[in-house]
């Protein structure tokens, strides 16, 4: 069986093993089906538990694919070389759908939905659900090896005292001096977790909890971005700054 780099990548919760026979996940049934035109004996890609093997379509219709296992295949590295946590204020409407398309994209490791004191944004177990979703097909499209976890959401508070032990906190803020960010950089550090506040920012009280505990604040440029915006911005600074690209 051999099956290119380029073929349709599919996730799949249980652990490969070569020759076994593996049902792809209902949200990829459809897709593989009717946009791909996946038929019998077409070769795939699937990834389970961060390992990229090579498949072969074994059966598939609208409602269920099938997909024989082959061998273990090695492709080229598109994790982040360091943890990348998105700590974002939930913005009103669908917006935090696209901030979660995005940053997964780039290469994000992990998005934590923030409450702030100004959030706009509504949560609810069906917006998280959705989020996770989108984050899965996300990490497909980008052909990353791992989906990024859409956590449970919480307080700035409770974010700031979980992640400021474990990670650089880096807050997007309008008032910090231009080339904040890339100075922040400099540090060393295990992860890097990027807070980006809500539609109104963030308050006062909020900034003082972040700077008491270490946090960097960091200039994204000269205008002033929306919430939606900035994550993407940030990560891909970071990013290009870190000269992980």
């Amino acid at each position: 069986m051999s099956t290119s780099p380029n073929a349709p990548r599919f996730f799949v919760d249980r652990t490969a093993v070569s020759g076994a026979r593996v049902s792809l996940d209902p949200q990829d049934v459809r897709h593989a089906a009717l946009v791909l035109r996946l038929r019998d004996g077409d070769p795939v890609v699937v990834v389970a538990k961060g390992k990229a093997w090579q498949a072969q379509v074994a059966s598939i219709d609208n409602r269920a694919a099938i997909v024989v296992i082959g061998s273990e295949v090695e492709l080229p590295v598109t994790e982040l070389p360091q943890p990348v946590i998105v700590l974002q204020a939930v913005p009103k409407s669908n917006k935090m759908d696209y901030v979660v398309e995005k940053v997964v994209e780039l290469g994000a490791t992990s998005i934590v939905p923030v409450r702030c004191e100004r959030s706009y944004g509504g949560v609810s177990e069906h917006k998280v659900e959705r989020w996770r979703k989108i984050a899965r097909s996300a990490a497909q499209q980008s052909r990353r090896l791992l989906i990024p976890h859409v956590e449970e959401p919480i307080t700035w508070e409770a974010a700031l005292q979980r992640f400021a032990p474990q990670a650089q906190i880096l807050v997007a803020h309008e008032a910090a001096a231009a080339g904040s960010l890339a100075r922040a950089l400099d540090k060393r550090s295990e992860a890097l977790a990027l807070a980006i506040g809500p539609e109104g920012s963030f308050t006062q009280a909020e900034l003082e909890s972040a700077r008491s505990l270490g946090a960097d604040f960091v200039s994204l440029g000269c205008t002033v971005l929306r919430t939606e915006t900035a994550a993407v911005a940030m990560l891909a600074a970071a990013a290009s700054l870190k000269r992980w690209w």
